[in-house]
């Protein structure tokens, strides 16, 4: 157990690109996507240090099913804002940790595991910041308003970011403050436009996202043949 970790589980998302059910309800493996990462984080942190940002009008039934499959858990809920930022200040305020390591995570990444939130934590305590991470394998090509080839784009020191994403808890309430407005995208380009390093972390497992109907395939899939080897 890692006493000075929080982590913050961002679930509050509009699911746009999914289709009209919230994808982070859909089944997986018997429970809901959402459920996956907190069941797996939950035995790494101290009771009480972990939040679960859900908009506002769904947070009722995430609280509900949470309750039915982790019975007496210790999670802290908040709503969801405007945006991911303000939903992450609002969970990030909810945590009582003054000092340590904060670790954020997409609901919708449910194969990360505690092994790999203990690895990402280690190299952010070493240097206050690091992000889950994998390599691109695909050949890049940079393109014109019209898609048409410009040039070629060195993949060797390309990553695709993923979470969770850990960061030194003091640094990143700082990180918040200086945002003035800003939406980043993610939660190690708060960091970064703060001034604070942020190392990349190979994930070293599959660690997809569920963003479009075909991902929830692919998820399970991938569940069973982890089930079946």
């Amino acid at each position: 157990m890692i006493s000075d970790l929080g982590v913050i589980i961002a679930a509050g998302g509009s699911s746009q690109r999914y289709g009209s059910r919230d994808k982070l309800l859909e089944d997986l493996a018997g429970i809901p996507v959402f459920l996956h990462s907190i069941r797996a984080f939950l035995p790494v942190i101290a009771p009480g240090n972990m939040v679960i940002a859900v908009r506002k009008e769904a947070l009722e039934e995430f609280r509900r099913l949470t309750d039915g499959f982790l019975p007496g858990n210790t999670i802290r809920w908040v709503s969801g804002g405007a945006d991911r930022v303000e939903s992450v200040k609002n969970a990030l305020a909810a945590l009582p940790l003054t000092s340590g390591l904060v670790a954020i995570h997409d609901a919708a990444r449910p194969l990360a595991t505690a092994q790999l939130l203990e690895k990402v934590a280690e190299y952010a305590r070493r240097c206050g910041g690091a992000v889950a991470a994998s390599k691109v394998v695909d050949s890049l090509k940079l393109a014109d308003d019209t898609g048409l080839i410009v040039s070629p784009v060195a993949r060797d020191r390309m990553f695709c970011a993923e979470t969770p994403q850990v960061f030194d808890i003091e640094k990143y309430r700082i990180a918040c403050d200086k945002l003035a407005g800003a939406v980043p995208t993610d939660d190690a380009e708060i960091m970064r436009l703060a001034g604070f390093p942020v190392v990349l972390v190979e994930s070293g497992q599959w660690n997809c996202k569920l963003t479009a109907p075909e991902d929830l395939l692919k998820l399970r899939q991938l569940l069973r043949g982890v089930s079946n080897g």
